[in-house]
């Protein structure tokens, strides 16, 4: 059981933001935000992780679209993009969400860049039809037992209480988001205040930050047979997150046993943000 209806039923009421460049696609699961730079040039499909938002994204973006195509879109639950009644946050519903995106913006293949829990959406769909990705690149992604295990110690109990959590979720949202880039981010890090000031800012606008429907839907997945072994795949790992300072990056090989792993040192959870020169630089190597 999940409570998520509760999160349905708050953000039914809200009405839809619009931002300049950014536009809403129709899908089975919600009106979803997107950015589409437009270019006939390779595609990349990229997602935030919560509390980011398309907006954290911007420099990366900005980077990607002088070699790529860049798609950039929220899941429900996670900024302007409100979840509706039928998402569940399954790996399933999570790749159903990557064809409807590719199917409704006529893209044929690409390469996608997701993190954390997102990449076992990713995972999931070169899965299911390999031919479509040329390339996945995940960040701060372990197998699914290790994020089971992650979640029993990280995060707080009430969460993951039904309805409990949903609505102690939105009383704290705020204060979860700041808590939360306290300990993913570098201690030291001087660009923790510009993602903590972008989240508060999005948080204040009405964006969503449904983190308790979010591990409620992924607590189904601890079993779930996930094995990739005909599409390249990257894990970026930031070696100063301190969430995961007891989580094996090595155990993403449950599930892509030739996954290619590179450690970005001075880094937290979000590596493609932190240094998204170094990253960008990476993808144009992987993809040439």
């Amino acid at each position: 059981m999940t409570g998520r209806f509760v999160d349905n039923l708050i953000y039914s009421l809200k009405k839809e933001k619009h931002f300049q460049n950014l536009k809403y696609l129709d899908t089975a699961f919600g009106k979803i935000r997107l950015f589409d730079s437009g270019e006939n040039k390779p595609v990349i499909i990229n997602v935030p992780d919560a509390p980011n938002t398309i907006e954290h994204q911007s420099e990366l973006i900005q980077e990607l679209t002088k070699h790529f195509r860049v798609v950039c879109f929220e899941y429900p639950g996670v900024g302007f993009s409100y979840p509706n009644q039928k998402f569940n946050y399954s790996i399933q519903h999570g790749t159903d969400l990557i064809f409807q995106v590719m199917d409704i913006l006529k893209i044929n293949s690409a390469s996608l860049i997701f993190s954390c829990s997102n990449g076992y959406y990713a995972l999931n769909a070169a899965m299911v039809s390999s031919q479509k990705f040329k390339h996945i690149f995940i960040s701060q992604t372990p197998s699914v037992n290790a994020i089971a295990e992650w979640t029993k110690k990280s995060i707080p109990n009430i969460l993951k209480v039904p309805i409990i959590g949903q609505l102690s979720n939105k009383v704290l949202v705020k204060k979860l988001a700041n808590i939360w880039y306290d300990v993913a981010l570098p201690r030291d890090a001087d660009y923790k205040s510009e993602f903590k000031s972008k989240a508060s800012q999005s948080l204040n606008q009405g964006a969503c930050f449904c983190l308790s429907s979010l591990v409620q839907g992924l607590n189904n997945e601890k079993h779930r047979k996930l094995i990739l072994n005909n599409t390249n795949v990257s894990l970026i790992w930031g070696g100063k997150d301190f969430s995961h300072r007891k989580t094996s990056k090595e155990s993403i090989k449950e599930h892509v046993p030739h996954c290619e792993i590179i450690e970005f040192e001075d880094c937290g959870h979000f590596p493609e943000l932190e240094n998204h020169q170094k990253f960008v630089k990476l993808v144009q190597e992987r993809l040439s």
